[in-house]
């Protein structure tokens, strides 16, 4: 069992090795922008690497009710040409923290509030190729929502809930895939199971925080991409 109390893993004493030589937006709309950039490693090899953005934050909630089950969302999603189901989650407006984020999400598309919220966990959904940072709630004391705001039009979604422990054999056996919802289920398994540690204190402040308090060196680029 991990203890609470680990010392950070070790850093190189330089840990960037690229030096930046030119960066070039590609495309932006309301939702991604992509931007290529062209890099010189210090071995003196030079590259391009396309980074893409997220113009909203990711949020997503582990909401259980009172017989352990878990709250279910399913959709059909475009990109995979599938359908899946997956934790209440959404994109977080500027002026939103994440927190209020996903507790928009939660009314929309579950039709419900909840009396408990607390950061579970963060993460980087593919830090190989986008600067996406993903903020995970657990909530408890589900209850109905009353008035706000549903689905939009273009969605069409059919709420579930499910066991607990259903959905970790679902996510174990693939049939689950979304990474919020596999990062957020397991998660909490291993919070139940013993494994816990506090959230750095500057880091747990970001869940209440909105994007313009707390800019990440990767998404404050954006908004300066000369090679400075």
């Amino acid at each position: 069992m991990l203890k609470p109390s680990l010392e950070p893993l070790p850093r190189p004493t330089d840990p960037n090795p690229y030096r930046v030589l030119d960066r070039e937006l590609l495309y932006e709309s309301p939702w991604v922008r992509l931007r290529e950039d062209r890099i010189e490693h210090r071995s003196g090899g030079k590259l391009r690497y396309a980074v893409c953005g997220f113009q909203h934050t990711a949020c997503g909630v582990v909401a259980l009710d009172g017989q352990d089950r878990v709250v279910l969302v399913g959709q059909w999603r475009y990109p995979l040409e599938t359908y899946t189901w997956e934790l209440p989650e959404g994109g977080g407006l500027e002026r939103e923290t994440p927190l209020e984020t996903i507790q928009r999400e939660l009314q929309e598309e579950a039709n419900l509030t909840a009396g408990t919220w607390e950061p579970l966990v963060f993460f980087h959904a593919s830090n190989s190729t986008t600067d996406e940072e993903v903020f995970l709630f657990l909530a408890t004391d589900l209850q109905p929502a009353t008035g706000g705001h549903g689905p939009d039009d273009t969605e069409e979604l059919v709420v579930r809930r499910e066991p607990f422990d259903h959905c970790l054999q679902r996510v174990l056996g693939g049939e689950l895939t979304d990474s919020l919802t596999v990062v957020g289920l397991l998660a909490l398994q291993a919070r139940r199971s013993g494994v816990s540690a506090p959230l750095d204190p500057a880091l747990a402040e970001r869940f209440f925080q909105r994007p313009a308090q707390h800019p990440s060196a990767g998404r404050a680029r954006w908004s300066k991409l000369d090679v400075s």
